[in-house]
């Protein structure tokens, strides 16, 4: 018996059904490209940071975001949130903890702040239709979501390691159009703290 498929994305209901997902080369199961490559092929996924100069962590959640992504009223996609980074840049961290928060009600006042450029992983590719922001003002009390990472009472002398720190979200979090995920953190003020965010997302269209 032939079994036929087809080759690319299809978009199907759940309980509906599809034929086989086939590669380019007939193959049915493929493991030629990274986890995201195929989505990053598609011009779907952005990545976007903070200046590389710094921002303050913050110290209590406020409308006040060090970071912001937001996803606008009438976007048609969602945001898929697959990675993000905090790195080091100066100053002393207070200790204490990074969030997740959201902004979860679409008819809320819109994050503002100084906008961010998102770069597409396919270089020139599409541009994104997200808004991130740094020094964020955000609608107030926004929900804290899960845990991003912990801060340590540190300085540049502090005798350790060189550290980054990573969340692979992979899609546990998703913007829908009118919301926005923060990172905010509970920390002690320490001396002139500054890092550096960056967020990896995918834009999904909306089903």
């Amino acid at each position: 018996m032939e079994l036929k498929g087809q080759v690319g994305p299809q978009r199907v209901g759940v309980g509906q059904p599809a034929v086989v997902r086939l590669g380019n080369a007939g193959d049915i199961i493929t493991n030629l490209g990274g986890k995201y490559a195929e989505a990053a092929r598609r011009g779907e996924i952005f990545h976007c940071g903070t200046a590389v100069t710094g921002v303050a962590p913050g110290t209590a959640i406020s409308t006040t975001a060090p970071f912001a992504l937001q996803n606008p009223l009438g976007s048609e996609v969602d945001l898929e949130v697959i990675l993000a980074r905090m790195g080091y840049v100066s100053g002393t961290l207070g200790a204490g903890v990074i969030h997740w928060v959201a902004q979860d009600d679409p008819t809320a006042a819109i994050a503002t702040g100084t906008k961010i450029t998102p770069v597409n992983a396919l270089l020139g590719g599409p541009l994104s239709k997200a808004k991130p922001f740094t020094t964020a003002t955000v609608p107030s009390a926004p929900k804290v979501m899960r845990v991003f990472g912990s801060l340590q009472a540190s300085l540049a002398s502090t005798a350790v390691a060189p550290w980054i720190i990573e969340d692979k979200v992979d899609g546990a979090i998703i913007v829908p159009p009118g919301c926005a995920a923060q990172l905010q953190a509970t920390a002690a003020g320490g001396s002139s703290p500054l890092v550096v965010y960056s967020v990896s997302y995918r834009e999904r269209p909306r089903e």
